[in-house]
């Protein structure tokens, strides 16, 4: 169980700082408070999640929950335990930053958690926002049959996460790995296996339809902005398959759905 660890698992084994709960935090103040802040304590984030952390994080006047992903693996074939097989297979926490980084160009911080690049412990790490406020995960909702107060903006949430899934190749998004907060707003995690070089989609009949902010958002989205902001952590290949995916959801929103209708 990969994800539900990510959030929502007990610490009552440590002795952790109380976290600073009442302060709204930016985008820009998390990503600053997550590459400067100073580790206090440590543990594991939950079974299943191999050298995984949630640590407490302060900066002298701030403290707050962050999540550590060390994992950085390549196979020229993985072979799945269900007898699926995959081609050039990474899972590396670099695909966190990347997600997190593809998010805010396509304006979509509000569906992922911040997430930097920094050394912890003298690895190479991802460092992401720890979500407060967190209800649920997908497989619960389902599991005990919960439905949104509000199915149209549930849905609407739901058309931008297959759109962005699809965009990165995300081999990983299972219902675990959909977070539900409080107020319903729903929270991608966990991308470290997305990415793939591929120039078709995964599955391209999950794309039926996204807001027009996200639509206009992939129009502009250009390879120069990706190279810049995610080529730290991108192959040009990888950056190459994810445009030509683009250019995939953006023909096909275009073509199926009529103009105001999106």
């Amino acid at each position: 169980m990969r994800l539900r660890a990510y959030f929502v698992c007990s610490l009552a084994a440590m002795v952790l700082p109380a976290a600073t709960v009442s302060q709204k935090w930016s985008s820009a103040q998390q990503e600053k408070f997550l590459l400067n802040g100073r580790i206090v304590s440590a543990g594991e984030a939950g079974k299943g999640i191999t050298g995984t952390k949630k640590a407490m994080m302060t900066d002298g006047r701030n403290t707050h929950a962050v999540h550590i992903q060390f994992i950085d693996q390549y196979m020229p074939l993985f072979k799945g335990k269900d007898g699926s097989t995959e081609e050039d297979f990474k899972d590396t926490w670099k695909f966190n930053v990347a997600a997190w980084r593809l998010a805010k160009l396509l304006h979509l911080t509000d569906m992922t958690p911040a997430c930097v690049a920094r050394p912890v412990d003298g690895k190479p790490a991802s460092v992401c926002w720890w979500l407060d406020d967190i209800a649920m995960d997908e497989k619960e909702r389902l599991a005990k049959n919960i439905q949104p107060p509000d199915v149209a903006a549930w849905n609407r949430q739901m058309d931008s996460i297959r759109v962005f899934d699809q965009l990165i190749y995300n081999m990983d998004r299972s219902q675990e790995n959909l977070l539900i907060a409080n107020d319903w707003r729903a929270y991608m995690i966990d991308h470290t296996r997305a990415f793939r070089k591929w120039t078709k989609l995964r599955n391209a009949a999950a794309i039926t339809k996204c807001s027009p902010e996200l639509l206009r958002a992939l129009q502009a989205l250009r390879r120069e902005d990706v190279a810049r902001d995610l080529g730290e952590f991108l192959t040009p290949a990888e950056i190459d398959g994810l445009m030509a995916r683009r250019d995939l959801i953006v023909a096909k929103l275009t073509v199926t759905l009529p103009a105001g209708q999106f």
